[in-house]
């Protein structure tokens, strides 16, 4: 038998671990053939132009965390569906009254396409002033409302798709990917480098930006600390747990971490100095959510935990019958995991189990591709869906 090499490694491990990419699961429904599909269109989605998802997690800290939305209540159902027809990993994002994945830009009432091509290479793009910014083979800015590109900043990668980039007040932070351990600093205007940052090793997830600081996680399981304006190291730490396959938030002050050894560690985040450490008993803990105090952890036990965000307690756990993949979102009040095909959803008070969504599964020729991907949007009370077949869904209330 052939062994994976390790950037084939690497590659799956950045997909799925990093939350920007779904995962086939069996499902009750047959699939569909992608090249027979067209756009479902049941009804207009009841969309406001101010309504906004901007980014991965919906901040450049990764909160995931839309403190706008109300988020549908009782169940959902498919306003539209529309088929990219392309093994994707990006999530959605929300601006201007249209939704984007990838470089893919619709209309987000009613989800005929705008502009655009939903690259399967691309990540959950990032929304600031009238552009798209978009990891793909090189970091892409696009027109939000054409989907033309406008320009391109290469990296020294030389293969793979880069991670979601964060902005913050002009500046667009984008990490290499295989073989190149490099932070990069962009102008987002003109896509001028402004600086450079080389790591110990290359990193697999996405970057948090807050308070003028660039939040990093190298392959070591280092994090790394980095002045947003100049590129120079403020602290890095190794806090001998696994945690190179989490995603950095922050909230309040602090830096949360899930970590391999079924822990969650709340870090300062000024110097990296333990505030608070918690086992879950939950196997491989996953990148987390903050809302309103309230850090929501998913466990691979096929459990959603609710901690506080000041010292750890736990204040529900909650069973789900499928394994839970990427961050979860906070909107209203419901907090929304993804397991498998499914979107499953919890009273974020306390943990009552709300409404489920099942997606479904594409076939490619002689092989069947299905789940959701990491990196939903939730706006006011729309949700909006990406599939790694590459179907968009908006659901909205009932």
């Amino acid at each position: 038998m052939n062994r994976p090499s390790r950037r084939r490694f690497l590659q799956g491990s950045a997909i799925a671990m990093a939350g920007l990419a779904g995962c086939s699961f069996p499902s009750d429904h047959p699939p569909a053939d992608c090249s027979d599909e067209e756009l479902v269109h049941e009804s207009d989605a009841d969309l406001d132009q101010a309504a906004s998802w901007p980014s991965y997690q919906y901040d450049s800290a990764n909160t995931g965390h839309n403190p706008e939305a109300s988020g549908p209540k009782d169940g959902v159902e498919v306003a539209w569906r529309y088929p990219g027809c392309t093994e994707a990993k990006s999530g959605a994002v929300v601006h201007n009254g249209r939704v984007s994945a990838g470089g893919l830009v619709v209309d987000g009432r009613t989800g005929r396409t705008v502009g655009g091509e939903w690259d399967p290479h691309a990540s959950t793009p990032t929304f600031d002033n009238g552009r798209l910014y978009v990891g793909a083979h090189d970091l892409l800015a696009l027109d939000a409302a054409t989907g033309d590109r406008d320009w391109t900043f290469e990296t020294e990668s030389d293969s793979g798709g880069l991670a979601t980039p964060a902005i913050e007040d002009g500046t667009v932070y984008t990490r290499g990917q295989f073989d190149d351990p490099t932070i990069y600093a962009v102008d987002a205007s003109s896509g001028e480098e402004r600086w450079r940052f080389e790591l110990d090793r290359e990193g697999l997830s996405p970057l948090a930006v807050a308070d003028e600081t660039v939040y990093c996680i190298d392959e070591t399981s280092t994090i790394y600390a980095i002045t947003a304006t100049n590129g120079e190291e403020q602290w890095r730490r190794s806090p001998s747990v696994d945690i190179m396959r989490s995603i950095p938030v922050i909230w309040d002050g602090l830096l949360y971490l899930g970590a391999g050894e079924g822990e969650i560690l709340a870090l300062d985040a000024d110097d990296g100095s333990d505030v608070w450490r918690r086992s879950l008993r939950a196997g491989f803990v996953g990148s987390v959510a903050v809302a309103d105090g309230t850090v929501f952890v998913p466990g691979r036990e096929q459990a959603l935990i609710a901690l506080s965000a000041s010292d750890g307690h736990e204040k529900w756990r909650r069973s789900v019958s499928a394994t839970l993949a990427g961050p979860p979102v906070v909107a209203g009040d419901l907090v929304y995991v993804v397991a498998g095909q499914t979107l499953y959803t919890f009273d974020v008070s306390n943990g009552d189990e709300g409404w489920q969504f099942e997606t479904r599964a594409i076939l490619f020729g002689d092989y069947q591709a299905g789940g959701i991907n990491s990196g939903i949007a939730v706006v006011e009370d729309i949700v909006y869906v990406a599939t790694a077949p590459g179907d968009l869904y908006a659901l909205q209330a009932q």
